[in-house]
């Protein structure tokens, strides 16, 4: 896979690169716009435009209309920065295989909001796995570092349970990994089906993932040192493509598995509003 991804990634890093950062300057730009509503909230506006040298514009409707403008404009960024997103994935997907979805399509305020509410199913099955692992590690961290906890064990003991606190740590990582890789084919198979809802989407990914979390998950720990690469100037945009490039090969190559294991479709296509479906390999309607 990551030779196909070098492969198809040849003369497109700049033009991927800049496709892949803008959504985070959008996404900067609104934690920017909703960082001053915030303390507007907790400090009051009056006292946040005075300290900004911009008590002349203080009044008594404008102290609650700029928390409210501010949160709106953030907002609107956010939901822009998730539909840049959505857009540089699909420009990569669309890379790997030219047969699907041109992604200029999916660049539309509903595909930005049905993404958003994919991410956000997402976030929220994967917190409950993440709480679910790593709360025996927690509770027993919480129970060391009350006082009477630690007054109760001698040094050896402590000892003994700390170091058991940070092996359940551990583990519970490894289990949460290998559980949120089960989703990680939504966004691909929005690409695909561009109607799709989000919990079709996470429910399909689920489906063919099945049996192969542990190679999913490998796959994803192996792109972890490019993930940290991107953190520096320099190699920061061929590591920012390649990795996404590598995702992309993996998730066609989950899906064409799939359907050449699986007599029937284990993914279906959304092809107007009101969902009808068609068989994805055969496309009967």
């Amino acid at each position: 896979m990551s030779l196909l991804a070098r492969r198809k990634m040849r003369g497109q890093i700049l033009k991927s690169c800049w496709r892949l950062l803008l959504p985070t300057a959008v996404f900067c730009l609104g934690i920017v716009m909703t960082a001053p509503a915030a303390l507007c909230l907790c400090y009051g506006t009056e006292t946040v435009l005075s300290n900004a040298g911009l008590s002349h514009l203080a009044g008594r409707y404008a102290n609650a209309a700029i928390p409210v403008a501010l949160f709106a404009a953030g907002a609107v960024l956010f939901l822009f920065s998730s539909a840049f997103s959505f857009y540089a994935k699909a420009w990569v997907y669309y890379a790997m295989d030219r047969n699907q979805t041109r992604p200029g399509s999916l660049l539309r305020p509903s595909q930005a909001l049905r993404y958003l509410r994919c991410r956000a199913g997402r976030t929220l099955r994967e917190a409950g796995w993440l709480a679910l692992y790593l709360s025996p590690a927690a509770a027993l961290f919480f129970a060391l570092r009350s006082g009477k906890g630690g007054a109760l064990l001698t040094a050896p003991v402590f000892a003994v349970t700390a170091a058991a606190d940070v092996l359940f740590a551990v583990v519970g990582a490894a289990f949460f990994a290998v559980a949120s890789s089960q989703y990680y084919m939504t966004d691909y198979l929005l690409y695909l089906n561009p109607l799709m809802p989000p919990k079709e989407a996470i429910a399909s990914s689920v489906k063919l993932t099945k049996g192969r979390l542990l190679a999913v998950t490998a796959r994803r720990l192996s792109l972890l040192p490019w993930a940290l690469t991107e953190l520096m100037v320099l190699p920061l945009p061929f590591a920012a493509v390649y990795r996404r490039f590598c995702a992309a090969a993996l998730c066609e190559r989950l899906f064409g598995e799939d359907k050449r294991r699986v007599p029937g479709a284990a993914v279906v296509f959304y092809v107007n509003r009101r969902s009808r479906m068609r068989e994805a390999d055969g496309g009967r309607p």
